[in-house]
């Protein structure tokens, strides 16, 4: 009968081996979100885009956002890292076109940043209504 001491290189063998066949999927399964798909950065028109970028206009100042608009996205990075959007808001003072980008604060746990250009002062919105 063999000794322990013995068979030890046979088991660490099988138990990097094992290890490694579940850690590949399991990084894979990590990376993607709960739809099976790899994570994505939310789009122009989504009701969280709309939200954060309606609550950072109104931080931004004493203006009430009325409305928020006709979001679309002019450019993406190359490795889908970034979007650049463009939208209208309608304020208390008029309508004004804006742009803003939703990026990646933290990729690895879906965290993403949205960042904008800001409202026009009052002189140069596009219209009054």
């Amino acid at each position: 009968m063999k000794s322990f001491n013995n068979d030890i290189g046979a088991y660490a063998f099988l138990g990097l081996l094992v290890a490694t066949v579940w850690a590949i999927p399991l990084a894979v399964f990590l990376h993607r979100d709960a739809h099976g798909s790899p994570m994505e950065l939310p789009r122009c028109l989504e009701a969280r885009t709309l939200d954060q970028v309606r609550a950072a206009l109104e931080a931004q100042g004493n203006r009430t956002v009325l409305g928020l608009y006709a979001a679309t996205e002019v450019r993406s990075g190359a490795n889908r890292d970034y979007r650049r959007c463009m939208a209208t808001v309608v304020t208390d003072d008029g309508e004004a076109h804006i742009g803003f980008t939703i990026g990646w604060h933290d990729r690895r746990n879906g965290i993403p940043f949205w960042a904008g250009d800001g409202l026009p002062s009052s002189r140069q919105s596009v219209s009054k209504h």
